[in-house]
């Protein structure tokens, strides 16, 4: 990712141009332009030219002088990444708080922390972050790959004055870089289809394309020797390589994988054209536009993340800014040229004088005790900041807790907890399930039969808060909206992404004679404590069968976590199908997000997907019920209203946008096709336009498209009882 013009005379034009064509390629995607989703292979041709020069560097050195100076190439690697990495990293650590909500700012402390000491690639990796997940973005996201050289930096010219201690060193590097290499890229491509965010981010599995630079560096001798016009003609196939890249790698690519071996082979095949006469390099990349947006991509590579990511939030945009669509393209593209100007600001005054050593006046060791002490305040200022959001978080919740202790106990959240304290049974888990009673009579589960577009008259409801200030009495707090949740899954009875068995448990009475089984996703698990209520009150032997993205239709589908087909989801589904033939249940509920990425393209369309999930109904026994989809907000709920406490109306969501096009078409379709009972609860989520991030007292969601369990719980006496119509 490092780089920048020099005035040696092994100076290359042509390199210069082709990381401006990288660094464009990553802005164009992180824009999101139409057509350049693929472009964040931009950062596999950096990673190739960072092992090209690097190497080629190093290896000079060993030849010029006989040894490699280990001080001196460090003190050079950190005068060259640190000063813009860290007025880039301060400037974010400063303005997050200013602009993002208490609650995200323990998660960007952390991010910083890591991005300061180098390890931003281990972090997101042991989160299995998606980098393309607008929720989980964080504005420092991008330090992974600053991550990857320097950890790359630290390792790879050890290895290489180790092994140039042989007889014959060129020979003995390319041995090593081969080996690497090799090693590096099958890792790669066998953690792509276990466990993608460790393949994606991880040293291990992209060392291989920072060697791969390194290899044509140590072979730069029998490069000089192809003919030009062969050297050209490779350059072409580069070109054509990378620009394949773009078209065959789409949303459900598993990556890196095989598909990287188009964009690293292509950038191989660039540079070791060598931009002679004819070469893409010589009519294309040394074009100045190209060369100077070259120089000042390091710059602009730091800089355009924090902005993409702040500024939308900033402007009061939240999520909307993530569709790319209309007025907010146009937004995103002024803010990646606001980065252009401020990059090209940073080269100018803060890259080239400390790269030069105009700003340089201190020695090696002072230098490498600079950039310990800069690390340090960075890790500190990460700390301050973690600090600062657990208190205002934790002052959050201490007020609510106050102001709910004298709530009115009559609220709709009182009452529903008194009716669940007051029911026996409770939860459990079980080993393996109980016989099954003898068949009842079918039980159905109905609710309001008015739909999103038609709400009901809601004088029997808490009245829905779409302005003004936040009730002191709200409920859950937003310092512990995020952990009111089901307990499925802390009680092992609901899968995460890993693992396709399902858990044998049973809550409810677990002797009662009428048996319910729910079914899907977390859009599914969180129903759950309203259903787990109705089993108490009712004494249904409730069997859940849930599995995080997990949509319950018999069609391929991508997980965007997983970075690949989820095989897992597929295994879990037949299985959960034997489970409930073997079970039996009177009644089956299902329910699942309505966002759902697919590995078919054709597959994207809700009246296939309502047939998929038809397949499946036809082949369980008993009733069933199909519980449409929640709206989606906008907005991380809790973190927005956590900034905008006085101003509701700041984040809520319209209709149109919380509906979107698809809002009960999959379920409607396989309601018709199997004669399920279609659940619609739309009138309760969102009883008003725009949707209320809070109805009387109570949070509406938990982050921008999950409910919270209190909510869910409040919603009992709809989801269990009234005049249901099937659709």
């Amino acid at each position: 990712m490092t780089s920048s013009r020099t005035r040696d005379p092994g100076y290359r034009p042509d390199l210069e141009g082709l990381r401006g064509v990288a660094i464009l390629l990553v802005l164009l995607c992180h824009v999101r332009i139409p057509g350049a989703e693929a472009g964040f292979v931009g950062v596999d041709v950096f990673f190739v030219l960072s092992g090209f020069l690097i190497t080629g560097l190093l290896v000079n050195e060993r030849e010029r002088t006989g040894r490699i100076g280990l001080g001196p190439f460090y003190a050079r690697r950190a005068r060259r990444i640190l000063p813009a990495a860290v007025l880039v990293l301060a400037t974010t650590l400063l303005a997050a708080p200013l602009v993002l909500s208490p609650l995200d700012l323990r998660r960007i402390a952390d991010d910083g922390m890591a991005a300061s000491l180098s390890l931003a690639n281990m972090r997101y990796a042991v989160d299995a972050t998606d980098y393309f997940a607008p929720v989980d973005a964080s504005p420092m996201l991008h330090f992974w790959s600053l991550a990857v050289e320097e950890q790359f930096y630290l390792l790879w010219p050890i290895l290489l004055l180790t092994v140039a201690r042989i007889g014959r060193p060129r020979l003995a590097m390319a041995a090593l870089a081969i080996a690497v290499l090799a090693g590096s890229f099958v890792l790669s491509f066998m953690l792509t289809d276990t466990s993608g965010a460790w393949a994606y981010f991880s040293l291990p599995t992209r060392a291989w394309q920072l060697t791969a630079g390194g290899l044509l560096a140590l072979g730069a001798p029998l490069l000089s020797r192809v003919p030009h016009a062969v050297a050209a003609a490779v350059g072409w196939l580069g070109a054509a390589l990378l620009g394949a890249s773009l078209v065959a790698i789409g949303p459900t690519t598993a990556y890196p994988g095989l598909a990287s071996l188009l964009p690293t082979i292509g950038a191989v095949a660039l540079i070791a054209s060598g931009g002679v006469v004819g070469s893409p390099g010589w009519i294309v990349f040394a074009r100045a536009p190209l060369r100077w947006l070259g120089r000042i991509s390091y710059s602009l590579y730091l800089w355009h993340w924090p902005i993409l990511v702040l500024g939308p939030v900033a402007l009061g945009l939240g999520m909307a800014a993530d569709e790319g669509g209309g007025d907010d393209l146009a937004i995103q593209v002024g803010l990646g040229l606001l980065a252009v100007a401020i990059a090209a600001v940073t080269w100018r005054l803060v890259e080239e004088p400390f790269r030069r050593g105009r700003l340089t006046l201190w020695g090696r060791a002072r230098g490498v005790a600079l950039a310990g002490a800069t690390a340090l305040i960075l890790v500190l200022g990460s700390t301050a900041i973690g600090v600062v959001g657990d208190r205002e978080v934790a002052a959050a919740a201490a007020l609510d807790a106050g102001a709910a202790s004298t709530a009115d106990e009559s609220s709709p959240a009182g009452l529903v907890d008194r009716a669940a304290s007051s029911s026996a049974s409770g939860s459990s888990t079980a080993p393996e399930e109980p016989p099954m009673p003898s068949m009842p009579e079918r039980t159905v589960v109905s609710a309001p039969s008015s739909t999103a577009s038609t709400p009901p008259s809601t004088e029997s409801r808490p009245k829905p808060r779409i302005d003004g200030a936040l009730p002191r009495d709200l409920t859950p707090s937003l310092a512990r909206a995020r952990q009111d949740t089901d307990p499925l899954r802390a009680d092992g009875c609901g899968l995460s992404l890993a693992g396709s068995k399902p858990p044998a448990c049973a809550y409810g009475d677990k002797n009662g004679t009428v048996t319910v089984a729910l079914v899907g996703d977390s859009h599914a698990a969180h129903w759950f404590p309203a259903i787990e209520l109705l089993a108490r009150q009712r004494r249904w032997r409730l069997v859940p069968f849930t599995k995080f993205s997990c949509v319950f239709v018999d069609m391929r589908i991508w997980s965007p976590r997983l970075k690949r087909e989820y095989t897992e989801c597929e295994v879990w589904r037949e299985r959960v199908v034997g489970r409930l033939v073997a079970l039996r249940p009177d009644l089956v509920i299902v329910a699942a997000d309505q966002e759902l990425p697919v590995v078919v393209d054709r597959d994207d369309d809700p009246t296939l997907q309502g047939a998929a999930m038809a397949r499946l109904i036809r082949r369980i026994p008993g009733g069933v019920a199909i519980i449409v989809d929640t709206p989606r907000s906008e907005y991380d709920v809790p973190a927005c209203l956590a900034q905008h406490r006085t101003s509701i109306e700041r984040c809520t969501t319209t209709r149109s946008a919380a509906f979107g096009w698809r809002h009960m078409l999959r379920e409607r379709e396989a309601a018709r096709l199997t004669g399920a009972t279609l659940v619609d609860l739309s009138a309760a989520t969102c009883p008003t336009d725009p949707c209320p991030p809070v109805v009387g007292s109570i949070l509406v969601y938990r982050d921008h498209h999950h409910l919270p369990a209190t909510f869910v719980r409040s919603l009992v006496d709809e989801l269990g009882g009234g005049a249901a119509r099937r659709r």
